[in-house]
């Protein structure tokens, strides 16, 4: 998808911290997974009138059959490249596309979903709980802060919010004090990176859940910066890691062990 360009059609701000923005596509085409959080890479416009090079990632909230129209929401905190864009985007404004990616896996003949997430997961919530059958029992586990407003969510599902102060999470906490149903189902649990991977290893080392039945990624990282820093002065050292624990086989869930263990050897993560 490098090339693809978005133009700004619509800017609508929502509850906060929640702007939403349509667009079309004037270059190029999205290629797209298929799936209900389903996200893209944007490219944001910069002040001296470049584009950001790394990109960040947003879920598509909505796109049209044709794949030429879609609606993403931004969370509009202070801060960030992506929350500044959406703050000041006016229609006519372009964003560029890199890629996509998906990872919601609900096995098939599920009886039950519980989706948990804090702001950055409300629109990959919200899409998947649009998308899914009427009578698959589904109920959501959303962390907002103090002053924001109510997600912006269906009415289909069963929503419970939680207040957690600024600079913190409490996504742990609430995965640790879910009422799993009996009878096969699926969690999925996005949101802040070091506050997922705590709730992951809950879910695969305490717990023993089957990972089959929950899917756990991290949106993004408090430390924002400091981590990009990082990852731009070890680039090869990740890289490495990564390749290593996929070449010792095993699942997804082995392999983020894997991985994990080993940059938190070196003092990366």
């Amino acid at each position: 998808m490098d090339g693809t360009t978005l133009r700004v059609t619509g800017v609508r701000a929502l509850s906060e911290p929640f702007v939403r923005i349509e667009a079309e596509v004037t270059s190029g085409a999205l290629d797209l997974p298929g799936t209900p959080d389903e996200a893209i890479v944007l490219h944001f416009p910069l002040p001296d009138g470049t584009r950001d090079e790394m990109g960040r990632w947003y879920t598509v909230r909505r796109i049209s059959p044709d794949g030429r129209s879609i609606v993403f929401d931004v969370v509009a905190h202070a801060g960030g490249v992506g929350a500044e864009w959406a703050r000041r985007a006016r229609v006519g404004d372009e964003v560029g596309v890199s890629r996509s990616a998906c990872w919601f896996k609900r096995p098939e003949g599920v009886a039950w979903q519980i989706l948990v997430g804090d702001a950055a997961g409300v629109p990959a919530i919200a899409r998947i709980v649009d998308e899914s059958p009427a009578e698959l029992r589904t109920d959501v586990a959303v962390e907002v802060h103090a002053g924001d407003g109510p997600p912006p969510l269906p009415d289909a599902a069963h929503v419970r919010t939680v207040v957690a102060d600024e600079g913190t999470s409490r996504l742990e906490e609430i995965v640790r004090g879910l009422e799993i149903p009996d009878g096969p189902g699926y969690l999925f649990v996005v949101g802040e990176a070091a506050a997922t991977r705590a709730a992951r290893r809950y879910l695969r080392h305490e717990l023993g859940m089957d990972t089959k039945h929950y899917r756990v990624v991290g949106y993004w990282n408090l430390d924002a910066e400091k981590l990009r820093a990082r990852y731009e002065a070890n680039q090869d050292r990740f890289a490495t890691a990564w390749a290593a624990a996929e070449a010792a086989g095993g699942d997804d869930e082995e392999v983020q062990d894997r991985y994990e263990t080993t940059l938190a050897e070196a003092g990366l993560l």
